[in-house]
């Protein structure tokens, strides 16, 4: 038996799982299955009571919080750690719209839980550490083993007209947002395509001229090895793994401002400015949300020197999310944060 119990979401993450197995921890649902609203208020009471003894608890998300926030209260030694990787705190700090009432009532109580936090991003942090006062350190997620070999070897096309976007269909994606900017894009520049890869995106996202929902596709690199680039319209995205697959093929990338890898956009922006001598204040590659079309537009204005020079350093910076390499250190960050708690 291990020392750390891991509870997680129904939908567990494979990098918070790969995580977990390098600290050596245990595993246990936060619930049984996806439960919403209130059934899920009524299920953590009953979690709460069944949750096994450890001495440590790491948490993946919020979802866990409030079941965890009951168990301490009576267990009171117990040393919980989360692992902020959704907009929990983003929502505590800037509602955001699909969060209810209720549910952001129990976030603020139950947060209280936490005696130490590992983010994902300096983004989630600086979202976290309005609101929590307690030892917060960062540890990026790993692309998984097989998505890091296979996607290296992709050559994208950068002269393509396709752009593609991938995820869930969830709000903090962003992805009808895309689609809406879309729009605007095609209208510049109609040659242009936007293919949508995720399960559960509505097909009626086709009736909009250039969108195709390719729905979920087994093998990315088939995909980008089309592309010439990739869209993340986040309205609150922690740290999209997607984004970072992007990068590891040599796709070019553009984000909202909402996102967490954009401070590897803005790196890579930076240094390709600086060496090509381009002459333009600030990033035309992050926008805010709603004016994601803004930086397609920049990015297809760019020649094929500027394109080359971007896919190289993604890539580049890809190799910095080597799975054995971004497990060792969330490792490290861990038992730093253990220590500091104890």
């Amino acid at each position: 038996m291990s020392d750390v119990l891991f509870i997680h979401s129904p939908n567990l993450h494979e990098a918070h799982r790969m995580f977990a197995e390098t600290i050596g921890a245990d595993f246990e649902p936060a619930y049984p299955k996806e439960l919403k609203s209130f059934r899920r208020f009524l299920e953590a009471f009953k979690r709460a009571k069944e949750y096994p003894d450890y001495p440590v608890y790491l948490l993946e998300g919020g979802m866990p919080m409030f079941p965890v926030y009951l168990k301490k209260r009576k267990s009171k030694d117990i040393k919980v750690i989360g692992l902020l990787a959704d907009e929990t705190f983003i929502n505590l700090v800037a509602r955001q719209a699909h969060y209810s009432f209720a549910e952001t009532f129990i976030h603020k109580i139950s947060k209280r839980c936490l005696n130490g936090a590992i983010a994902v991003s300096p983004f989630v942090k600086s979202y976290a550490e309005q609101v929590l006062d307690i030892p917060i350190g960062i540890a990026r997620p790993p692309i998984s083993e097989d998505g890091y070999n296979r996607l290296g070897k992709v050559e994208p096309n950068l002269s393509s007209n396709i752009i593609v976007s991938v995820g869930m269909p969830r709000f903090s994606i962003g992805m009808d947002v895309l689609v809406e900017q879309f729009e605007y894009v095609k209208r510049k520049i109609p040659e242009l395509e936007l293919w949508i890869v995720g399960k559960g995106h509505p097909k009626e996202y086709e009736q909009k001229e250039g969108v195709k929902v390719l729905g979920f596709v087994e093998d990315l690199s088939e995909v980008f090895e089309k592309t010439s680039l990739f869209v993340h319209a986040g309205k609150c995205s922690a740290y999209p793994v997607a984004t970072l697959e992007a990068m590891r093929a040599g796709v070019p990338v553009i984000v909202s401002d909402m996102t967490g890898t954009k401070e590897i956009v803005k790196r890579v922006e930076d240094e390709v400015k600086e060496e090509l001598g381009l002459q333009y204040e600030g990033n035309l590659f992050i926008q805010p949300v709603k004016k994601i079309a803004d930086g397609i537009i920049a990015y297809y204005s760019s020649d094929e020197e500027e394109r080359k020079l971007l896919s190289e350093r993604y890539r580049k910076e890809s190799e910095e999310f080597e799975p054995e390499k971004r497990c060792k250190q969330f490792k490290k960050v861990f038992e730093k944060l253990l220590e500091e708690i104890s």
